[in-house]
């Protein structure tokens, strides 16, 4: 672990952005299964920062001891794959110390988080809340590995599902099915080239997730 320094206003400034897609806070680390979803779930979307120490509405309550790095460590060796990794610096705050842990976006992605049944699941930060990846996140998380341009035509099934975001919300991955007559495969490989496209963004949804026109 680094040496403490004072970064108390730059502590005090992350502080007051509050928790969102790029930032996390943590008034422990007890859980190593539960911090290594959220290892992934930054991995696997921009990278993001966890406040360690910091409570929900963000009061400083400051960590106990070397402890709370070793649970990371941990977390991320035993329930992340690829392995998740990480960097760590104290910052302080009053004389409080909390512990910045510092995650990159990843080429390797999908990290796979190992959850209590013992499935290795992918999960990515949406808002500020760790979210399972459906097939359709998973698809255009392959299609980003591949050289830009566009992946398949422009054509009728496409035309159907974006007249259909025209007058409603959003649609999940079954209503697609429905919408266009596609089979599953199909609906999957449409909603991810349209997120490739940037002409969709994914929400979340009581279904698990779903994908609604991207805004101007």
């Amino acid at each position: 672990m680094k040496t403490a320094v004072d970064h108390s206003v730059l502590l005090r400034k992350w502080i007051a952005e509050g928790e969102h897609a790029r930032q996390d806070f943590k008034f422990l680390v007890s859980d190593a299964r539960k911090i290594a979803r959220t290892l992934c779930a930054f991995a696997n979307a921009d990278g993001g920062r966890l406040l360690v120490g910091v409570k929900d509405n963000g009061s400083i309550s400051g960590i106990r001891s070397e402890e709370e790095f070793y649970m990371l460590q941990t977390a991320s060796q035993l329930f992340t794959k690829p392995r998740v990794p990480f960097t760590t610096e104290v910052l302080v705050s009053a004389g409080k110390q909390v512990l910045c842990v510092q995650v990159e976006s990843s080429v390797q992605r999908p990290h796979l988080f190992r959850n209590e049944a013992e499935e290795w699941l992918p999960y990515f930060r949406l808002g500020d809340r760790d979210v399972r990846a459906d097939a359709v996140v998973l698809r255009n998380w392959e299609l980003d590995l591949q050289p830009r341009g566009n992946v398949r035509p422009f054509g009728a099934a496409e035309a159907r599902l974006l007249e259909f975001l025209q007058t409603h919300p959003y649609i999940t991955l079954s209503k697609t099915k429905r919408v266009t007559g596609l089979r599953y495969p199909a609906a999957v490989e449409l909603l991810a080239t349209l997120l490739r496209w940037n002409l969709v963004q994914v929400i979340p949804n009581l279904e698990g997730l779903a994908y609604r026109l991207k805004p101007n």
